[in-house]
């Protein structure tokens, strides 16, 4: 028969019990703030990715009001131009009457009404919070400027637009200017 001895367990001191307990507790909390921070980071990721969308969304219903002045042939200074319009929400009624449809037949006024109604519902219904507006300046010439407002993720650091344009607070804006054909 073969014996082999048996050691018995080595003791450890008091200094040394528990160590590997703490170790692992500090690996734990160090991985935990490592989890945090990265958590934090892809929350401002996803926060920036929604207002750069918001950005494009808004330059291309800017072009697309543009696109619709300059087809319109108005004639007659920016500021009495049948596309300026205010800050307020296109109401709940289409214009009368509609310009929709190939038998449509309305004046420039009228298609400018109806242009102007579509568009506001548009930047409404495209933006959170959406408002529109378009100006016309006496001192610029012949030019409309137009502005989209709307409302950006709370983490967006906000570019305080030109106080000329009477964007609402609170509110990221946008301004496209359009050159409008003079009489």
């Amino acid at each position: 028969m073969l014996s082999v001895p048996i050691r018995a367990p080595r003791k450890m001191s008091r200094k040394q019990a528990g160590f590997s307990m703490i170790e692992a507790l500090v690996a734990i909390l160090v991985l935990s703030f490592g989890l945090l921070a990265l958590a934090g980071f892809q929350l401002r990721v996803l926060s920036d990715s929604v207002g750069a969308s918001n950005q494009n969304i808004a330059a291309q219903l800017a072009g697309d009001m543009a696109d619709r002045i300059r087809a319109n042939l108005v004639t007659g200074a920016a500021t009495d131009s049948p596309y300026v319009a205010d800050w307020s929400a296109a109401s709940t009624t289409a214009p009368d009457p509609s310009c929709a449809g190939s038998r449509a037949n309305c004046s420039a006024t009228e298609l400018a009404a109806d242009d102007l109604w579509n568009w506001k519902r548009r930047v409404a219904s495209a933006l959170p919070g959406g408002l529109a507006n378009v100006e016309g300046n006496s001192t610029a010439g012949g030019l409309l400027f137009i502005h989209i407002a709307w409302n950006e993720p709370a983490a967006v650091d906000l570019i305080a637009p030109d106080p000329d344009w009477s964007c609402p607070s609170g509110k990221a804006c946008q301004q496209v200017i359009v050159a409008v054909p003079q009489p």
